[in-house]
């Protein structure tokens, strides 16, 4: 078992690595500022309790800018290594991955349940390794689904019912 922003590129296969960091919601996508969501994670996450509106962005993008440095220093280092790399965030990186019940979360959710700032450091890096394959693992959005990103950038966003966790699929490493 092992804490994935503290260890960088994990080998899977001679071929395959993983990477990761818990990644946060940083308002990219969507309409914040006419949004009247407000997750559980507002007060119950230290970090962003009692905080105002605009307070609480500041600190999502803080938080977020973290997950995007992280893949910015590691992933390039996997793709020199790695054909395929498997990159696992809580968050969904793209709105095209952000799902809720089968669609694409509107844009008063969006800004609550994906990252701009990941999404777009991990499409800049994969732009420059066509040859690569990355898969992103992610959930928070509670719905499951697939979306093909880019020709070399696949999103897996798995379910999840409080208190009830499952095998979402068994991925094959060559």
């Amino acid at each position: 078992l092992f804490w994935l922003p503290d260890n960088g590129v994990v080998e899977m296969s001679p071929t395959t690595a993983l990477l990761g960091h818990g990644g946060w919601a940083d308002g990219g996508y969507g309409d914040f500022w006419n949004s009247t969501v407000d997750l559980n994670d507002y007060h119950l996450i230290a970090e962003l309790t009692d905080l105002p509106e605009t307070q609480r962005l500041l600190k999502m993008r803080e938080l977020a800018a973290q997950a995007c440095d992280h893949f910015q220093h590691w992933l390039p280092l996997a793709l020199q290594a790695y054909d395929h790399v498997y990159c696992l965030t809580h968050v969904p990186p793209f709105a095209e991955s952000c799902w809720h019940e089968g669609e694409i979360s509107d844009q008063y959710h969006l800004p609550h349940f994906a990252s701009k700032l990941s999404g777009d450091a991990l499409r800049s890096i994969m732009l420059l390794y066509p040859e690569k394959k990355l898969t992103v693992l992610c959930g928070h959005t509670h719905s499951s689904g697939e979306a093909n990103v880019a020709d070399n950038i696949t999103v897996l966003t798995g379910k999840a019912e409080y208190g009830k966790p499952e095998i979402q699929r068994i991925l094959e490493v060559t």
